[in-house]
């Protein structure tokens, strides 16, 4: 039960987080989510996130890319380790990536072109690689 309470309280708090990220205008407009780079892997921080957005109203243009093919494929075959979904102009497409040279290399540089916020549940060690490259890609 003790568990159960405490996962419960975090996944608010993240919640709440991710409310004041869009606040901030971090995935476009203040108060809007219109850009946005959802970058996940297999690990609890994964699951946690996709969980979370799948119950957050302000997430409602990712549902669709969230309960689509590439998202199922993600889930049962273990070929892709990561998996994201990039929202652009009211579209959301999903994505999936082999590994990680794959994500860093290929799919990162072409879906943070234009701008985007960056949204991510991964593995600590590779949490700070996939942010600088964002930071890269932002600089001018």
């Amino acid at each position: 039960m003790g568990e159960a309470k405490r996962r419960k309280q975090q996944g608010q708090q993240a919640g709440e987080r991710l409310r004041q990220r869009i606040a901030a205008g971090e995935f476009g407009a203040p108060g809007r989510i219109e850009r946005l780079c959802l970058v996940i892997d297999r690990s609890p921080a994964g699951r946690d996130l996709i969980a979370l957005l799948r119950t957050l109203p302000e997430f409602t243009l990712l549902q669709a890319a969230l309960a689509g093919e590439e998202m199922q494929l993600w889930d049962s075959v273990a070929l892709f380790e990561f998996a994201g979904i990039t929202l652009k102009d009211g579209q959301a497409r999903a994505w999936l990536a082999t590994d990680e040279d794959k994500l860093l290399n290929e799919a990162l540089p072409r879906e943070l072109r234009g701008g985007v916020g960056l949204l991510t549940g991964l593995e600590p060690v590779l949490q700070d690689r996939v942010a600088s490259i964002a930071k890269a890609t932002k600089a001018p």
